[in-house]
């Protein structure tokens, strides 16, 4: 599993160079296949992603309640997302920058043709169809102590990664030869500001699905994700202190908060244990 390099608590993996036993004619295969994703123009775009939507193996909506890793995803060959977004280039910063500037064209022309068959016309909305910042802010306060410990979680996991910095380079190199221990560390960064985005996002669903008087859908998805994320990291943090028993307040302080953070999910949300994550839960 290849790893972010830079802190001492990150490894990284040698790649071999795929050109380095292939012969002429897959090598221009590979050249044929580059050019043609180097050169994918819009059209080119949304024809891959209808191909990938109508592809037997697809899970519709499996994205939409997944934790973005798509690196330790079972699931890759079953979502749309992943499909489309590995076969655009995105080598440089260009590549990205006319990447984005495809799939944004894509989406533009996607949205108008569903306003257009559902009858919705975008120039004729007014200011007031549009959610207000400080409305969406107003309705958050009243979910204050969920926000508060989501925000809380992020410092405590930074400051404690940044004293892995000052403990003794040696014992630090014999710790990490824990696999489990490595991947536990992975677990925890990647998950470090995701939470507090989630709850947002479950909040946010929440009031639209209420103000819409629309069934809850979103809010218990993303809701079931956010309490699957927090007993990921929990479980992370467990192994991790008891690798490091010096650290005990300082890891007994995040677990508490993710405790907690999981019980007012809870509370928020009492009925999205019971949701279906499509391609996820049975």
């Amino acid at each position: 599993m290849p790893r972010n390099d830079g802190d001492m608590y990150r490894h990284c993996e040698a790649r071999s160079n795929p050109e380095d036993n292939m012969n002429n004619a897959g090598k221009i295969k590979l050249y044929l296949c580059w050019i043609k994703f180097i050169t994918m123009n819009k059209k080119q775009f949304k024809n891959l992603l209808e191909e990938s939507a109508n592809h037997p193996e697809t899970i519709q909506g499996i994205y939409n309640w997944c934790d973005r890793w798509c690196e330790r995803c079972s699931k890759t060959a079953n979502c749309t997302v992943y499909k489309t977004s590995v076969q655009l280039p995105s080598d440089s910063f260009d590549d990205l920058f006319k990447s984005l500037s495809v799939v944004f064209e894509a989406t533009i022309d996607m949205l108008k043709e569903y306003a257009e068959k559902s009858g919705i016309d975008f120039e004729s909305m007014e200011d007031s169809d549009i959610e207000d910042d400080n409305e969406e802010e107003d309705y958050l306060i009243r979910y204050d102590d969920g926000i508060t410990l989501s925000k809380q979680y992020a410092p405590l996991v930074k400051q404690w990664l940044d004293s892995l910095k000052s403990k003794n380079p040696v014992g630090m190199e014999v710790r990490l030869d824990d696999t489990v221990l490595s991947d536990c560390l992975e677990v925890v960064q990647w998950y470090q500001h995701f939470l507090q985005v989630k709850l947002r996002r479950a909040l946010m669903s929440q009031k639209d699905e209420t103000d819409m008087q629309l069934d809850p859908y979103d809010s218990l998805g993303t809701a079931k994700l956010l309490l699957v994320s927090i007993e990921r990291n929990i479980g992370a943090w467990g192994y991790i202190y008891q690798k490091f028993p010096e650290d005990e307040d300082e890891l007994l302080a995040i677990l508490i908060c993710l405790q907690k953070l999981g019980n007012k999910v809870e509370q928020i949300f009492p009925d999205a244990r019971a949701f279906i994550r499509p391609g996820f839960d049975k």
